[in-house]
């Protein structure tokens, strides 16, 4: 049986003149088929078009910025779309070159990370900025050999009118001219009792009321001369070196969106404490190429350390080198008489005198062996430096 669809009033005037003409011609009936008028659905909105809208927006979602898709039904892909601020359209990665990149160049301990977005893959991280000072070289000497003792002879003794260490008034030197281990000589003395040492004195001794003479004694050091020393070798430092800038370059996740003009993708925009542009890397220190990418960063990923010192060494002469002896006083009164023992005290020693005595004869023992000796080391000259290697250069967006 057919069938068509028809308006509520069109249907009622159908039945009215089918009806009219059943009374009039009965016997024709059955030329005419059956019919049935099926109603149409209502609407589900005021107009066709409102239809079409409301069916695309029921099955829209959010915008995924880097799928080159319209996600959220606005005729706008990717970058195109306002829902996209994070995402910015880049020119593609020139030949050569790998990127995206997001860039970190700053303190080390400022280090963020990889942020959202850029965590592709194992990130890069290397440095630059290389503080490695020069390594210390440092010189040595073995004390002094082959040293020989000074004559007796250069063994001054020299009493005084003051305490050991303090400033003196008067001073009387005692030289012994010719002298020989164990033999008395006494050609000079201080004589003791004298009192007019002292401020004013005019370094003049006499037995009249003032300052003590004869205070305290020192006896000068019999030096050593000649002789050598032998260097050591060389000894080198080097401060670890130390990078002051950390650079840490994160990938862009792929894939990369579309909305953008012929030649360029739609990429993550990076944020603070990123470079604000996007970057490219090549390995090697390698200029950027022409275009978007003119920001030039460098990093290193190792250190050669070729830092070390010339094994120069030498000594100068030696010098300070002593021969230990001791010295005998005597207080007698008689020219190269040693009679009455007063002290004794080795060279290069002072001690100080009670009772204000007499000091004239004197005798000095057989010297030791030389002792003490030093010489002043020179040479250690550094040479060679640090340097970052294994570069790797990032160009960015300015």
């Amino acid at each position: 049986m057919s069938s068509f669809v028809v308006g509520r009033g069109a249907r009622l005037a159908v039945w009215i003149g089918l009806g009219a003409a059943g009374m009039l011609a009965a016997p024709a009936a059955c030329l005419y088929p059956d019919y049935t008028f099926d109603e149409p659905e209502a609407s589900s909105s005021a107009g066709g078009g409102t239809a079409t809208s409301s069916s695309s927006s029921a099955g829209a979602g959010a915008e995924d910025c880097s799928n080159g898709a319209d996600d959220n039904g606005d005729d706008l892909v990717d970058c195109a779309d306002p829902a996209c601020g994070g995402f910015v359209c880049t020119t593609a990665v020139p030949e050569g070159w790998s990127g995206f990149f997001a860039l970190f160049d700053g303190e080390p301990a400022k280090d963020p990370g990889c942020p959202a977005g850029f965590a592709s893959g194992e990130p890069f991280v290397g440095n630059r900025s290389l503080v490695a000072p020069p390594a210390s070289c440092t010189c040595s000497c073995d004390p002094a050999e082959g040293q020989t003792c000074a004559p007796l002879e250069n063994i001054v003794i020299h009493v005084s009118d003051a305490p050991c260490g303090e400033e003196f008034y008067c001073s009387f030197p005692l030289e012994t001219p010719d002298w020989e281990a164990g033999q008395c000589k006494g050609p000079n003395g201080v004589f003791g009792g004298r009192q007019t040492c002292g401020s004013g004195s005019n370094t003049m001794c006499s037995e009249t009321t003032g300052d003590p003479c004869a205070v305290s004694v020192r006896v000068d050091p019999l030096a050593a001369s000649g002789g050598a020393c032998a260097a050591n070798p060389v000894q080198v430092e080097k401060p670890p070196p130390r990078w002051t800038v950390l650079g840490r370059a994160c990938a862009a996740a792929e894939p990369l969106g579309q909305g953008c003009n012929a030649g360029q993708v739609c990429a993550p925009r990076p944020a603070a404490p990123f470079e604000s542009g996007l970057c490219i890397a090549k390995d090697g220190d390698s200029s950027c190429p022409p275009g978007a990418y003119t920001e030039k960063h460098v990093f290193f990923t190792d250190v050669e350390d070729n830092r070390s010192c010339t094994d120069d060494c030498t000594c100068g002469a030696p010098s300070g080198g002593t021969c230990p002896t001791n010295v005998a006083l005597y207080s007698d009164r008689m020219i190269d008489t040693c009679m009455t023992h007063l002290l004794d005290l080795p060279a290069g020693s002072c001690t100080d005198l009670e009772e204000n005595p007499s000091i004239v004869g004197r005798k000095v023992t057989a010297p030791g062996m030389p002792t003490g000796g030093t010489c002043a080391p020179r040479g250690g000259t550094a040479s060679g430096e640090a340097r970052g290697i294994n570069p790797r250069t990032f160009c960015c967006r300015g």
